[in-house]
């Protein structure tokens, strides 16, 4: 009896670590290089779990959520987009099943950039890109990743 009482925490245990696992196909290295005086490539690389996807920044409506680079306008003030954020690989096409539309995506590792140009002589970046993955019929909600950067001249 003492067993089975054993053996039966021992499982609950294992099934409760297993259910409060968090799916995060994507893992993210957000970075900054200076390009010139007061001009900055914000760089964002994502590496993808095998058999997962990262969709494109620009989808059809009514679709997944599409990549997204967002900066906080109260904290970021002193800092000018210039230019869109873009992937530096194409993406690949595919009719979703789940969505029913054509939809680009990437796998394995993806390198996107946003540049920047500060407004005075030092600013402070503050920003996240926002994301969606899948993988075959399973979605992730989508999801955050958070950046803060102090830029100079």
């Amino acid at each position: 009896m003492k067993r089975l009482l054993i053996l039966t925490a021992i499982l609950t245990l294992m099934v409760g670590a297993a259910n409060s696992q968090v799916l995060k196909p994507v893992k993210w290295q957000i970075s900054f290089k200076k390009v010139s005086e007061g001009v900055y490539d914000i760089i964002c690389k994502a590496t993808v779990e095998s058999g997962w996807h990262l969709y494109d920044t620009k989808l059809p409506e009514n679709g997944p959520l599409p990549t997204t680079f967002n900066i906080d306008e109260d904290e970021t003030k002193d800092i000018e987009l210039v230019g869109e954020f873009k992937a530096t690989t194409e993406p690949k096409t595919e009719k979703s099943e789940a969505f029913n539309m054509e939809l680009k995506y990437f796998e394995g590792t993806v390198t996107f950039v946003q540049r920047v140009k500060l407004k005075g002589d030092k600013a402070k970046l503050v920003g996240y890109v926002e994301y969606m993955s899948c993988s075959g019929g399973q979605c992730i909600p989508p999801a955050e990743e958070e950046f803060e950067f102090e830029l100079t001249k």
